[in-house]
């Protein structure tokens, strides 16, 4: 395989291309996939703000029950 002259591949050669083509494509799609589950940059930014809303709104309700 030492001449890559695309004119002079085999069908055995260009099988294994397809076939390592293939391979790449998926992966690509599986990468692709698994980004696009990752937190964006805003969800990010946002989670402690949540997280201290919530903190203050439960504790807030803790102790208006505790009074009554």
């Amino acid at each position: 395989m030492s001449d890559l002259d695309p004119d002079r591949f085999t069908l055995r050669q260009a099988a294994a291309a397809r076939e390592a083509y293939a391979q790449v494509t998926e992966e690509l799609d599986l990468v692709q996939e698994r980004l696009a589950r990752l937190p964006t940059r805003r969800d990010q930014a946002f989670t402690p703000l949540r997280i201290v809303v919530t903190t203050a709104l439960t504790t807030a309700a803790l102790f208006q029950r505790h009074r009554l």
